[in-house]
């Protein structure tokens, strides 16, 4: 829904930022989607890891994953062993501290912080106040 009333239309820019709040296996699933996101493939992959949580991530079943998702499985493998985005994990991490934020999902709509599963009103309504500041 997001999509079509608001990115597609062009009225708001989403974006991600992929990060580790917790283990290393997650640091290293979201370097993963960073990798994914290289291919142009960065929301299928972010949904089949939240399909696929507990399974124990390593860079062999990551790269597993990308090629089960239509993602090049040796580029997965390749951008993951170099750490190509490792820095970019741990860089985004810092930025999510330095915000306060300290669970996923979390959301800023410019500065209004959205947390947890929140329905789709409550994004409305957000981005409705915003949008009118602009008006």
């Amino acid at each position: 829904m997001l999509d079509a009333e608001y990115i597609e239309t062009g009225k708001i820019k989403f974006i991600v930022h992929s990060f580790n709040l917790g283990s290393p296996e997650m640091a290293l699933a979201a370097e993963a989607a960073w990798c994914a996101a290289d291919q142009n493939k960065f929301f299928e992959y972010q949904h089949a890891l939240y399909e696929n949580q507990g399974t124990g991530w390593n860079q062999t079943n990551l790269a597993d994953l990308a090629g089960r998702t239509g993602l090049d499985q040796n580029a997965m493998a390749q951008c993951l062993s170099s750490g190509t985005h490792r820095a970019d994990v741990e860089n985004a991490r810092r930025a999510a501290f330095n915000r306060g934020v300290n669970s996923t999902p979390t959301f800023f709509v410019n500065n209004q912080r959205i947390q947890g599963n929140v329905p789709y009103e409550e994004f409305q309504r957000v981005i409705e106040q915003e949008l009118a500041k602009v008006q």
